[in-house]
């Protein structure tokens, strides 16, 4: 029997939440399925059309993206440096940090992103656990290690071209 899940307001809940629920974003790894779920629910969801822009370079950083659905490009001097896809956050130390946003982010195609307000995220930690709040930390490590790989990989890749090149 297929059981259907509902929010708390009773409606049917969409499948991008059903999808993260039985795979989490790297950003809630080893959390509870409870709170996994509590933690979607925390965000505001945000439809964008194809190269709308989602995020702009030097904004205030008061939340952060997950996407949803679709794909969004980050570009930085009219440079496209990454895409990000399904289960990926853009702005994850936005806890921690009260820094200017540090590239513009575009839609890669339509795409749903769910949005995290600052104050909604810290009021959701502070009633669970301590350990939650560690696990969440650890995570934003991880999502941060994995970016500076991809960009030294992206480096070395952009040296060896350089040095390559007769016409440097």
């Amino acid at each position: 029997m297929n059981k259907e899940i509902h929010n708390n307001d009773g409606h049917t809940m969409p499948d991008y939440i059903k999808k993260f629920l039985k795979e989490p974003p790297l950003l809630l790894k080893n959390f509870h399925y409870e709170d996994v779920l509590e933690y979607l629910q925390l965000g505001k969801e945000e439809r964008f059309l194809t190269d709308e822009i989602i995020l702009n370079e030097s904004e205030y950083v008061n939340s952060a993206y997950l996407v949803a659905e679709g794909k969004v490009s980050i570009w930085k001097d009219n440079i496209q440096l990454a895409t990000l896809g399904e289960g990926n956050f853009l702005g994850e130390a936005f806890l921690f940090s009260k820094n200017s946003r540090m590239a513009k982010v575009t839609a890669d195609g339509d795409c749903v992103l769910l949005r995290y307000e600052r104050h909604e995220a810290l009021s959701f930690f502070r009633k669970k656990p301590e350990k939650l709040f560690n696990i969440f930390t650890k995570n934003i490590i991880e999502i941060q290690q994995r970016k500076i790989s991809n960009m030294n990989v992206q480096l070395l890749n952009l040296k060896k071209r350089l040095l390559n090149d007769t016409n440097w």
